[in-house]
């Protein structure tokens, strides 16, 4: 019975991913912008009309109570264009790197961007399809003996991050949650071959983040969502339970952290944006330090989603359960 049920799931999971995997095939053969643009066009006609909507207009009243219902619709429909950009341009992500961003590089050198750093000054890159805002802290992560935190949003093209960590010289371990579809994780997984090492969320990647950070790597985390065992930090003025993992790692290792984003710009062009590193003090009492150094995270996120409401992921419950009855 056991293995007839088995049977039955790993059909259901085979007819699932069919679509998905299809699709990805297909939009390898287009070019990025094709691709980019008709997932996104179809996402902003049919997301919409599902029940997730509903969820991303009450997050909108939670979050931006003073907008007036065009303007959540708006958002709304902008969301939803977001998502399906980033699923046409996922089967892409190794298109999307300029290599003459490596002659900027060469021009300033590392010394150029270290001084800049110490200074406290900000050097943009800018290619055609590309601007790298804080590249001296590109450098920065490059060159720290010891291990390094970096957490993004779900923001614009979050798949781009570790791109452009990579091509930088700064190889990052990410944590993520695996999705249940094993076709689908697999097929994800190697389309992020070689940019990252992906650690899964759980028992076993807590494991695994604490050798990464003991070798000196750098680990990335998408901070942004919902963990029912985290801590209670505000977020758009609400609570929301928040994952900690980030700065308990930090505490422990005496990491920096760094915060990144990559924003949708016109006519096929993102925006990366990386932080200095965030300060956060040492008070004796690991929990309340926790809560400031995540306080002082969501307020980055915060500022960056405010920035730009329209790229952010909106369709996840992001606070408590009594908010949305």
């Amino acid at each position: 019975m056991r293995r007839r049920i088995r049977r039955l799931e790993k059909l259901a999971y085979a007819l699932q991913a069919a679509p998905l995997l299809l699709t990805f095939s297909l939009m390898r053969l287009v070019p990025l912008s094709w691709a980019s643009g008709t997932m996104g066009r179809i996402f902003r006609w049919a997301g919409p009309r599902l029940l997730y909507s509903r969820r991303i207009r009450r997050n909108l009243e939670i979050a931006l109570p003073e907008l007036d219902t065009a303007s959540r619709r708006k958002i709304t429909r902008g969301s939803w264009e977001n998502l399906g950009r980033l699923a046409g341009e996922m089967i892409h992500l190794d298109r999307i790197w300029e290599d003459r961003i490596y002659d900027e590089v060469s021009a300033i050198g590392i010394e150029g961007f270290l001084a800049a750093a110490d200074a406290g000054e900000t050097i943009t890159l800018k290619g055609d399809k590309i601007e790298i805002v804080g590249a001296e802290n590109f450098a920065r992560l490059q060159t720290l003996p010891g291990p390094a935190l970096i957490f993004s949003p779900h923001m614009g093209n979050w798949e781009l991050l570790p791109l452009f960590a990579a091509r930088f010289g700064v190889f990052t371990s990410v944590v993520f949650r695996r999705p249940n579809n094993p076709y689908i994780a697999r097929k994800i997984e190697r389309m992020r071959a070689g940019m990252v090492s992906l650690i899964p969320k759980g028992f076993e990647g807590a494991i695994a983040a604490g050798r990464v950070m003991q070798a000196g790597g750098r680990l990335g985390f998408l901070v942004d969502q919902k963990q029912n065992r985290g801590l209670e930090i505000p977020f758009f003025g609400k609570p929301a339970m928040t994952g900690h993992t980030l700065a308990k790692l930090a505490l422990d290792f005496d990491a920096p952290i760094f915060g990144t984003c990559v924003v949708r710009l016109p006519r096929g062009q993102f925006r990366f944006t990386i932080t200095p590193a965030l300060p956060y003090e040492r008070t004796g009492d690991a929990k309340a330090d926790q809560v400031a150094i995540m306080t002082a995270v969501n307020k980055q996120i915060e500022d960056w989603v405010r920035a730009h409401p329209e790229q952010w992921l909106w369709q996840h419950r992001r606070w408590p359960k009594h908010l949305y009855s």
